[in-house]
């Protein structure tokens, strides 16, 4: 992902984008050596019996929240016994930009599903080679070099192993130490590495974020007995996250008398584009165990000067604060960039991965996806989930621009 004024994409985004596109190319995944041809028409919408359709009904629990349509394909070129592999696609009504897929392997019968993002390695396919250890993985990391921006290694979890497949952490090398992508490959044949985890499609997506998220020892704002209850993934040096924060103050302001809400604010540097925003991260973690309102005036103040800080203008800005703020410099030293900060900070990276977490500011309303991209959306949402509509509509407002890469989480 990047500063929201130069686009999103998280260090997987726009390696995603590139890795989908060959999972899903005849001409390029599943043959070799052929000719460019013209675009391949889509596998056919999956038949709209009962179980397909619940199935899309669950499926729309990982996307955004808005009006819209969800198709399902099968990917019948990756043949699994007993399983689909399934592309859902939702197509949204009032803001396209907010277009989104995933990818699932649905056991025939089974309650669980495999949900994430797909690669597809065209010579695994033509060639199986069992998945044995992580030697067996090289394959599948030289192929992700050729799209992914920062360090990383593929290496085995046995603990998340299941039938038919292999678990992997993809280790993301954040440059203050790693922070794990959960995957699993297709273990008969190394053929299908998926990034993501397994669900269980006999509850909703919801209820299962919330149970992912952890919560004790995180920043947040709000009454305690708060009826809603929001957490954000942000980057102090996204410029987007600056502008939302700016908008939820507003907003929590204006409902304030009719709805209480509470925010839990968690860290999600984007090491790949931002160069200081992991070490702001920490400080702010430094600040937080000394008192919670540090934590939020600190990142407020960053806010403010985020145009002109650099790594080493954020260093001596963090020091700066501290002293200010009647931290002793040696304490803040003994915790900046410190074993105990760090492992913080990349607990969050790690959690918003596992949760889907592709850009910044994302936020999560219960467990609800609510990509704000569109000004009103948020505030759109809160009446008519929490306040049975009152308010609405809202007085039409011009739309937010998208950023040059993308839209917003």
């Amino acid at each position: 992902m990047t500063n929201r004024s130069r686009g999103r994409s998280a260090p997987l985004r726009a390696a995603l984008a590139a890795l989908l596109a060959a999972a899903l190319s005849p001409a390029g995944a599943f043959a070799q050596g052929a000719p460019p041809q013209r675009t391949p028409e889509p596998p056919p919408e999956m038949p709209k019996t009962p179980e397909n359709q619940a199935l899309a009904s669950w499926l729309e629990g990982f996307f955004a929240w808005g009006a819209g349509h969800v198709r399902l394909e099968e990917i019948a070129q990756v043949k699994m016994a007993g399983a689909k592999l399934i592309r859902a696609q939702k197509t949204f009504e009032a803001d396209k930009r907010l277009n989104d897929q995933i990818f699932a392997v649905v056991e025939d019968g089974g309650r669980s599903a495999i949900v994430g993002d797909v690669f597809v390695d065209s010579d695994r396919l033509q060639k199986p080679v069992p998945v044995r250890n992580d030697a067996d993985l090289a394959g599948l990391q030289e192929n992700l070099k050729k799209y992914l921006r920062v360090p990383f290694r593929l290496a085995l979890d046995p603990a998340a192993d299941r039938h038919l497949w292999k678990g992997v952490k993809l280790k993301i090398d954040t440059g203050y130490g790693y922070t794990d992508v959960p995957a699993l490959v297709k273990s008969d044949d190394g053929a299908l590495l998926f990034l993501g985890r397994v669900w269980d499609r006999h509850r909703p997506v919801a209820e299962q974020r919330k149970e992912l998220i952890r919560l004790d020892s995180t920043p947040v704002a709000g009454p305690a007995d708060a009826r809603v209850t929001v957490v954000e993934y942000s980057d102090m040096e996204c410029g987007f996250c600056k502008k939302r924060t700016a908008s939820w103050d507003a907003l929590t302001a204006k409902l304030a008398p009719i709805l209480k809400v509470k925010r839990y604010i968690k860290n999600f540097p984007l090491t790949s584009d931002h160069p200081w925003a992991f070490r702001a991260a920490s400080a702010g973690r430094c600040f937080f165990e000394v008192d919670p309102a540090l934590y939020f005036r600190f990142k407020a103040q960053v806010y403010a000067q985020q145009e002109h800080l650099s790594v080493g203008a954020l260093d001596t800005f963090a020091l700066d604060f501290a002293v200010a703020n009647n931290v002793p410099e040696d304490a803040f030293k003994a915790c900046y960039l410190q074993q105990k900060s760090i492992t913080r900070v990349l607990a969050d990276i790690a959690e918003g991965y596992t949760v889907r977490v592709r850009a910044t500011p994302t936020y999560y309303v219960d467990g609800v996806l609510v990509s704000w991209f569109s000004d009103n959306v948020m505030e759109e949402y809160l009446r008519t989930v929490y306040l049975k509509g009152a308010g609405l509509p809202l007085p039409t407002v011009a739309p937010t621009k998208s950023p040059a890469a993308g839209g917003a989480r």
